[in-house]
């Protein structure tokens, strides 16, 4: 018969049983899982109680709380723990035939380590890179760390008083395992994470700055600058976000460069496209051409011809460095009334025009450069074809009918009596064409703002952006299209 105790009578149970000498029934020890000493708040614990005088059919009590009861010996039972608050608890035996033990306050519950860390993937770590994180539990007393199955990537090892995971790890892969807390009583909770090692993502990229605006006035004014253009190989670090920076076209009327567009972030040389030159104005003291990716081009009145400014290139008077683009025109005119024809602005595959005495256009826009990742549609479509970073047209004064072109890759077309002027195309750097001719609206237009593609394997996805880059994939490739500033992690 199994006896229930209740919370009225369980002050005269203990001392009963303790005057009674527990009737033949003795509680001598209880053992609690995994050498803890101390029983989880949770509960659901198997939990060993020692002595003698058991028989087959005891039951276990914690306090009123009656416990599922195995029998294993006279000397032996196991029963599975309540849930219970922090503190000490009376334990009681009771036998079928009426007799009783009891130990006071013999069984102590004690919260278990409680993780902090979430489980799952932890940062990713790099290959031959220095690494370092940490696992976190809080719970009674010092906590204690170990790894209980699986296996930290090579090179990994765990601080076991601090949870730090640190070292430089080896070859690639991911790897599964489980960590341990453990507190004061000897309590454990496992977590299971993974970290993955990985070697760097290699990119190409295709950086374009903002092309420069047109310049303005009533005689010829230069074609704007494209905006530098670089191309070349990156590795990005996974885990680590890179800004990426698209610069404006120079605005219109304003005579002014293109912004910069860059690539940029932690552990990264920074990778900058400069603005184009802004073209000339039709003043003496705006005459020239900007300096810029490419420059921009000359002005030109009835007295003076500007100069078409510098772009990058090696030998450049303006920066000595890997090529962005090349000069612009220089301005030209036949003095008096004749024609007065600014140049063109400079392209990323070709200098500016300089139109000759007597020629009855204004210089074209230098050339612009081919898309090279042919999966990505960036840029300006010529016959199925994408170009890049093309010079605006210049402008040209009355007696001359035609601006100049602008080049491919998104050059605007320069002003004139039988051409209407236009700006730089959109998110291909394309110089802003000149304006010039004297009745109609005289002011350059706008470059057109730049572009950043980046190139990667097919199989590569980036794990966060903003900026609403456009991604699409060709052949074994895939390409992130950047037309306004944003981010990327990979």
């Amino acid at each position: 018969m199994t006896t229930k105790i209740s919370l009225n009578n369980l002050q005269s149970s203990v001392a009963t049983a303790i005057s009674s000498g527990g009737g033949g029934v003795k509680i001598t020890g209880i053992t609690y899982p995994n050498s803890a000493t101390a029983g989880n708040t949770a509960g659901a614990e198997i939990i060993t109680v020692t002595g003698s005088g058991f028989n087959s059919g005891a039951t276990v009590y914690v306090d009123s709380n009656i416990c599922n009861t195995t029998y294993v010996s006279s000397s032996s039972l196991t029963f599975v723990s309540p849930s219970k608050n922090i503190g000490s608890y009376h334990i009681f035996v009771y036998n079928t035939d009426g007799s009783s033990g009891v130990k006071p306050n013999g069984i102590i519950f004690s919260t278990a380590p409680s993780w902090v860390t979430s489980s799952g993937a932890l940062t990713i770590a790099i290959s031959n890179a220095s690494y370092s994180v940490n696992v976190g539990a809080t719970g009674d007393g010092t906590i204690s760390y170990s790894v209980t199955s699986g296996s930290l990537p090579t090179g990994l090892s765990l601080n076991s008083s601090t949870g730090a995971i640190t070292g430089t790890p080896t070859g690639s892969g991911t790897s599964n395992f489980t960590i341990t807390a453990t507190d004061s009583e000897n309590q454990t909770t496992n977590r299971s994470f993974s970290i993955e090692v990985s070697t760097n993502v290699v990119a190409d990229y295709v950086v374009v700055a903002g092309g420069g605006a047109g310049g303005y006035g009533n005689y010829g004014s230069g074609g704007g600058g494209a905006g530098g253009y670089l191309t070349a190989g990156v590795s990005f670090t996974p885990g680590t976000t890179y800004t990426i920076t698209t610069g404006a076209g120079g605005p219109a009327g304003s005579l002014s460069n293109g912004n910069n567009s860059a690539i940029s972030g932690t552990g990264l040389t920074t990778v900058t496209a400069l603005g184009g030159g802004g073209g000339g104005g039709y003043t003496s003291l705006y005459q020239n051409g900007a300096n810029g990716g490419s420059g921009g081009g000359g002005a030109s009145n009835s007295s003076t011809n500007g100069k078409g400014g510098k772009g990058v290139y090696p030998g450049s008077t303006y920066l000595s460095q890997a090529r962005q683009g090349y000069d612009g025109g220089t301005g030209n005119s036949t003095g008096g009334n004749a024609s007065q024809n600014a140049g063109g602005g400079g392209g990323a595959g070709g200098a500016g025009q300089s139109p000759a005495n007597g020629q009855t256009s204004a210089g074209y826009g230098g050339v612009g450069v081919v898309n090279p990742f042919t999966g990505s549609t960036s840029g300006q479509n010529v016959g199925g074809t994408y170009y890049l970073a093309g010079g605006g047209g210049a402008g040209t004064e009355r007696n001359a009918s035609t601006g100049g072109v602008g080049g491919y890759g998104g050059g605007g077309q320069g002003q004139g009596s039988g051409t209407t002027i236009t700006a730089g195309a959109t998110n291909t750097g394309g110089g802003g064409g000149g304006g010039g001719y004297a009745g109609a609206a005289d002011n350059g237009l706008p470059g057109g703002s730049g572009v950043v593609i980046l190139r990667v394997s097919s199989g590569t996805t980036a794990v966060s952006t903003t900026g609403s880059p456009t991604v699409t994939t060709s052949g074994s490739y895939k390409f992130y299209t950047f037309n306004s500033s944003g981010s990327i992690t990979f």
